[in-house]
């Protein structure tokens, strides 16, 4: 078992070197921050695009910006419910 064990760890070592092995807590910061800048950028989504969408549907634009902000938090709060699993 010691030898098995050794030679795991020497194949582990290896593959840190190639680069081919990921730190669990580094990618789950990773994935945290890139979640993250994709929730920020479409929270200010909807008041980049609400007053030309009103524009082209003959809307009022703070009645568009408003029901855009609804949906996307909507969603946002559906993502925010998945937990990425690294095993």
């Amino acid at each position: 078992m010691h030898e098995v064990a050794k030679a795991q760890k020497a194949r582990l070592q290896v593959d840190r070197l190639k680069e081919e092995v990921v730190d669990r807590a580094r990618a789950s910061a990773l994935v945290f921050k890139l979640a993250r800048q994709e929730r920020d950028s479409w929270i200010t989504w909807p008041a980049r695009v609400a007053a030309q969408m009103a524009l082209e549907a003959g809307i009022d634009a703070h009645t568009m910006q408003t029901l855009l902000e609804t949906y996307v938090r909507d969603h946002l709060g559906e993502l925010a419910a998945i937990e990425p699993n690294f095993r």
